[in-house]
């Protein structure tokens, strides 16, 4: 009798105040289980709702800037023999069907069960200039950036680059075909394997990067990953005092909201939440 489950889903956590929507967002979408990687110099705590969720397992990360790709490949290598796909995401980056009635559950079952790895481009969000953090973010940023335009690079920070030419995806995998995780692709696929993009869902290369993506794509995407980097000004300042990665310091605060571009309206995800949750 085979008892694999069906979706898994790692994140890492430090820090970040929205992990409740995150774990309901895709406990919604049919995930079945979510690990979190949990860093321990976080002041944040995690809040009651998700400790106590039977759905969630909170593991604890130690010297997060060397070990957070080994600590992921450490909890896949025990689960991926349980579950069938595998998401791994940041708490910032959410990933849907462009059809509002279909779960991401739904279509791997239908539209990509015949694939092992779904390469899913950001869509960059922005906070739209808010000053604190807003209660739900989801439901109250509702604008991002027009990838048809050009984004000034600031200077000396590949953090806030332009995505005009390329621009970074999350991936979907199948457990059975990639031994290891990198943290936008899988990786050591144990066989010849199926990749496809899911703006055609067309055969693609396995890589960390979307090529060109523009607005006409968006609009005819079968998934795409919204990805909310900045929430606030308030966010951009903790994001930049306790961000342990290279090109996150708090000399860079300018910088980081230079690039935090409202180019024009973005409903979808609102819409959605609302429709799945209700007013928050």
């Amino acid at each position: 009798m085979d008892n694999t489950q069906f979706l898994s889903l790692i994140t890492r956590y430090l820090n970040e105040p929205f992990l409740e929507e995150f774990v309901e967002y895709y406990l919604a979408e049919g995930v079945d289980r979510i690990f979190v990687l949990y860093d321990v110099d976080s002041t944040i705590p995690i809040n009651d709702s998700v400790k106590n969720n039977a759905n969630v397992t909170i593991i604890n990360s130690y010297n997060f800037k060397k070990r957070q790709n080994m600590d992921v490949n450490t909890v896949y290598s025990k689960i991926r023999k349980e579950f069938k796909w595998n998401i791994l995401v940041d708490c910032d980056e959410f990933i849907t069907s462009t059809d509002p009635t279909h779960t991401l559950r739904q279509e791997l079952s239908v539209t990509y069960k015949n694939v092992d790895c779904v390469k899913i481009p950001w869509v960059m969000m922005s906070s739209g200039g808010l000053d604190r953090d807003p209660s739900s973010i989801l439901q109250n940023l509702t604008s991002r950036w027009d990838h048809d335009l050009k984004h000034p690079h600031p200077e000396n920070w590949i953090k806030g680059r332009c995505r005009y030419n390329e621009i970074e995806v999350k991936c979907i995998s199948k457990c059975g075909a990639f031994t290891k995780l990198g943290l936008h692709s899988p990786d050591k696929p144990k066989q010849r394997f199926i990749c496809v993009e899911s703006i055609r869902n067309k055969p693609t290369e396995l890589n960390s990067f979307y090529k060109n993506l523009r607005e006409k794509d968006i609009a005819n995407a079968g998934l795409l990953c919204y990805h909310y980097r900045i929430f606030s000004k308030e966010s951009a300042q903790r994001k930049l005092l306790n961000n342990k990665l290279e090109g996150y310091r708090l000399c860079n605060l300018h910088k980081l909201l230079q690039s935090d571009y409202s180019d024009k309206e973005e409903m979808f995800m609102r819409n959605k939440s609302i429709a799945q949750f209700g007013h928050k």
